[in-house]
């Protein structure tokens, strides 16, 4: 599993990920078998960036950060970002039925990918999630495949239902419109809710309240978009590697993190650029 963190803001979106990729021991636990690559892919046809949790390598021919980085590659052949989250959606679900997975909970996969879209003059942020899980407990995966989800305008108004609606220029607007007349930030974290979601949420509190003080640094900057990001993946790194147990650390080795801004400027503190 990994942990990985996205914001949303009216100058950047920005993701941030640990590195770990583990294997099953025959006896339940696991070791880890990558501590360094990145997680993080930009898109760069669409200003966009993708990073999964869960599935990571299947066999000796499936590398889902590989995977990811081929599709990116072809991004400018769809038409829209939308397009292209549901081809990723159709083509996992395509490729990964003819696999055969020691345990069910195997081919389990999501993915955070973020775009703009160009809407009446203006570049709106998206969050697509692309995902087999049945939901965020993570205890079940989806007979019938993948499937894709718009967040942004879903959270804003704190409806707990995702609508193929909310694609449409009017509730896109909204979503442009919202951090533009207050300091909102959209956070979406995924991959270990119960251990990671404390953490993310009493950061983004500070987060907040350092804005509304007029504290925060650099309000606006790449790095303080990729810092916010990223602290959470780096307290739960760390809290794993002083407190767990081995061979149950799921969550660690080396941070990355990329932001893009809707001008499509990247900036990585991590080299992931």
């Amino acid at each position: 599993m990994t942990i990985l963190s996205t914001i949303i803001t009216r100058h950047y979106t920005a993701h941030a990920s640990d590195s770990f990729i583990t294997v099953h021991r025959p006896d339940g636990e696991r070791d880890v078998v990558e501590a360094k690559k990145s997680k993080l892919v930009p898109v760069r046809a669409w200003r966009g960036i993708v990073g999964y949790w869960g599935l990571a390598q299947h066999g000796n021919d499936w590398k889902t950060v590989d995977w990811l980085r081929a599709r990116a590659d072809r991004a400018n052949e769809y038409d829209s970002a939308e397009a292209f989250a549901d081809s990723l959606a159709a083509a996992l679900t395509t490729g990964l039925a003819g696999r055969t997975f020691a345990r069910p909970l195997d081919v389990g996969l999501g993915m955070h990918f973020t775009a703009y879209e160009y809407i009446d003059d203006r570049w709106v942020p998206e969050l697509f999630v692309i995902n087999n899980w049945t939901d965020t407990s993570y205890t079940a995966v989806r007979p019938e495949g993948f499937r894709v989800t718009r967040e942004t305008y879903a959270i804003l108004k704190n409806l707990p239902e995702r609508s193929a609606d909310h694609g449409r220029p009017a509730y896109r607007l909204e979503v442009h419109a919202a951090p533009h007349n207050a300091p909102l930030l959209f956070h979406f974290n995924n991959g270990d809710p119960a251990l990671f979601n404390p953490v993310a949420a009493s950061i983004l509190d500070s987060v907040v309240e350092l804005s509304r003080r007029g504290h925060l640094k650099d309000p606006s900057s790449a790095e303080t978009h990729l810092a916010i990001a990223r602290s959470p993946v780096d307290i739960v790194s760390k809290l794993l590697k002083e407190l767990a147990v081995s061979g149950t650390k799921l969550v660690g080795g080396k941070p990355h993190d990329l932001a893009v801004s809707p001008g499509g400027v990247y900036k990585s503190r991590t080299g992931d650029c």
